[in-house]
């Protein structure tokens, strides 16, 4: 195995969830959005009834880890839409 695949293997996108050392609620919400996503954060709250701090957590932890993005949502500027990143399963 040559190096550069070594790298790409270890990027946070490759690893299933279960392997990060993140709550149950960002592995739902993570869930969620690979199933149903781009979501907004108040169209996740509906879906798993956690509180929309609860899901700003985990979203946060989620992008912090690569495994999720955030991008504008121009169909209402005064909202987010989050996405799974693509390399994700």
């Amino acid at each position: 195995m040559q190096v550069q695949e070594i790298k790409d293997e270890m990027k946070p996108e490759s690893l299933p969830i279960d392997a990060y050392a993140v709550p149950t609620s960002a592995k739902k919400i993570f869930e969620i959005l690979n199933r149903d996503g781009p979501l907004t954060s108040g169209d996740i709250e509906k879906k798993c009834t956690y509180s929309d701090r609860t899901v700003r957590n985990a979203l946060k932890k989620l992008i912090n880890i690569g495994l999720v993005r955030k991008v504008a949502n121009f169909t209402d500027m005064r909202t987010s839409l989050f996405h799974v990143r693509e390399s994700v399963n």
